[in-house]
């Protein structure tokens, strides 16, 4: 079966149609009943009119009316609500499929798209889609439906009066016109959008790093910029129906002078153009939501291009030379500093990656994660940045793994020993404390601690962790150290780390030394790096210098 997304933009509005063809069997139904309803008003109210002038307000029978409103509410009501729903839920499979996409797909293939742009993509283009078919289809239903059951019943009263509909017609064309033409815009003005979306997330990502923020005049004008962009194309892209809708007044008011003059002419009743406005009204509103359908649809078929873009990013089949499928992971080729090196990794043991600032150790193990995921094998990533829901501290330890008593007995441990008990009196108010978005509630090191607690817990046979231990004393480190290494429910996971700290690398088993546009220089078992003559064994003594 083909994937939503992987259809062009007209066979996916037909799919769409033919999965949910018995919700909109029924708002056709209900949308029938609804102009058949409302085409009753405006003779209803001629009658009414002719009672007034002839005096006979006794004959005059209410409850029609009221009925009539009934009917008009109960159909007009789930005649939008059987549009609107199935629109709604294929947003939902439309999102949902793309964020299975984004997890699966290798982070290079989307590097290319910054969070605006993947915000604009995941939200504003979904939310068009679903604006285009929710309204568009039901106003198309509307119009056609409308024609069907009005035109009968207009010609039947009076044919002349036909024709009188022809100035409000052309001027909601024109109306119509006007708007597609100035629709190029609205993509530009959504890219803009994006743009400043991104600079907003950008300039209060820096905000954490950048004391002088509200110093610096150039993210006021940079922002400035982005946003007068963005404001210039909304302008334009909204000028077509700002000018034009006028025409649409115009429109009324001459069909309404046309039909007092045939009223005239004809020397018929007052009563009678009280039946034609009735049915102006009635075709006003599906008349004049013609250009919006023109609107939603352009704007609809630009979000899908948007998403399309996205999703042929997503599909690249990303082959790197160095790629290899591997039947043990003792020994890994992989590209550093220009050439090929050997990559040593001791299975159910803890290896570390070490060198100078700058050597490339975050690029390595970075290397090492995309191998992993290229054999298709369970590890868990931990950079030195990593991120946290807008949830709790027990959310974001569970995170993706199913709960079991043993886990959460892991968790609680853990959360001792890494020193998180302090956020609260018990544990368990610790596991439902709030952490706020991006973990913006709790520090830097306490955020980095909670994350490798969700490392520790998951189901995963790797553990890659990026200079786990900077923001930890020595002390609490040796502490967390000696709590993983004596817990017999890690013995079988492999750790892979970071570091710069001789006290990480004195817990490790294999240590791999790297040097700047050199590649790797030495590695082999801690003991005998650290107790010989080695450039390991010299890299730290040159650190206590």
């Amino acid at each position: 079966m083909i994937s939503r997304l992987h259809r062009k933009f007209i066979p996916w509005v037909c799919a769409h149609s033919i999965e949910y063809w018995y919700y909109y069997i029924g708002a056709l139904f209900c949308l029938y009943y609804l102009h058949h309803f409302q085409s009753v008003l405006p003779g209803l109210a001629k009658d009414l009119g002719d009672k007034v002038m002839s005096d006979q307000l006794k004959d005059i029978e209410l409850s029609k009316f009221f009925y009539l409103a009934f009917a008009i509410l109960f159909f007009r009501t789930f005649s939008r609500l059987l549009f609107f729903y199935p629109a709604r839920v294929q947003q939902k499979n439309l999102r949902l499929e793309m964020m299975q996409r984004l997890e699966k797909a290798m982070p290079k293939t989307y590097a290319d798209f910054s969070d605006g742009d993947l915000f604009q993509t995941l939200v504003n283009d979904f939310n068009r889609l679903r604006g285009f078919i929710g309204f568009a289809l039901l106003q198309v239903g509307n119009i056609i439906i409308a024609a069907i059951i009005f035109i009968p019943k207009i010609k039947e009263f009076n044919e002349a009066f036909l024709v009188a509909f022809a100035p409000l017609v052309v001027c909601v064309v024109l109306f119509s016109i006007l708007v597609v033409v100035f629709q190029p815009f609205a993509r530009k003005n959504m890219d803009a959008y994006a743009e400043v979306q991104n600079f907003v997330i950008e300039s209060y990502s820096a905000k954490k790093t950048i004391k002088n923020f509200h110093s610096e005049n150039s993210f006021y004008e940079l922002f400035r910029q982005y946003s007068g962009v963005e404001l210039r194309y909304f302008f334009i892209s909204s000028l077509g129906r700002v000018v034009s809708f006028p025409l649409v007044k115009l429109g009324v008011g001459a069909s309404l002078i046309w039909a007092a003059l045939i009223v005239k002419q004809q020397g018929l009743a007052g009563t009678d153009l009280i039946f034609f406005s009735g049915f102006l009204y009635l075709i006003l509103e599906p008349l004049l939501f013609l250009s919006w359908i023109g609107i939603v649809t352009s704007q609809g078929y630009a979000a899908w291009g948007r998403i399309k873009k996205l999703v042929k990013s997503l599909d690249q089949n990303i082959q790197e030379p160095w790629y290899k499928k591997y039947d043990n992971l003792e020994s890994l080729k992989l590209p550093f500093w220009g050439s090929e090196v050997e990559v040593n990794l001791q299975p159910n043991a803890w290896s570390v990656i070490i060198g100078d600032t700058g050597s490339g150790k975050s690029y390595l193990i970075d290397k090492v994660a995309e191998l992993l995921r290229f054999n298709e094998l369970n590890y868990s990533y931990i950079r030195q940045e990593p991120y946290l829901y807008n949830d709790t501290i027990g959310e974001n330890i569970f995170l993706g793994v199913d709960v079991s008593e043993e886990k959460v007995d892991l968790a609680k441990k853990c959360l001792r020993e890494f020193g998180l008990d302090l956020l609260a009196p018990t544990i368990e108010e610790v596991l439902n404390l709030e952490v706020g978005e991006n973990g913006k509630k709790v520090s830097g090191g306490q955020a980095k601690r909670i994350a490798l607690i969700r490392s520790l817990v998951s189901d995963v046979d790797f553990i890659l962790w990026d200079d786990p231990f900077s923001s930890v004393d020595l002390i609490l480190e040796q502490q967390i150290i000696n709590t993983l290494k004596n817990d017999p429910r890690l013995k079988s996971k492999t750790f892979i780390l970071t570091s710069h700290r001789l006290s990480t690398v004195k817990a490790c088993d294999w240590v791999i030394y790297i040097e700047k546009g050199v590649g790797i220089r030495e590695s082999g078992q801690r003991k005998e790096l650290l107790e010989k003559e080695s450039l390991t064994s010299e890299y730290f003594k040159k650190q206590m210098v």
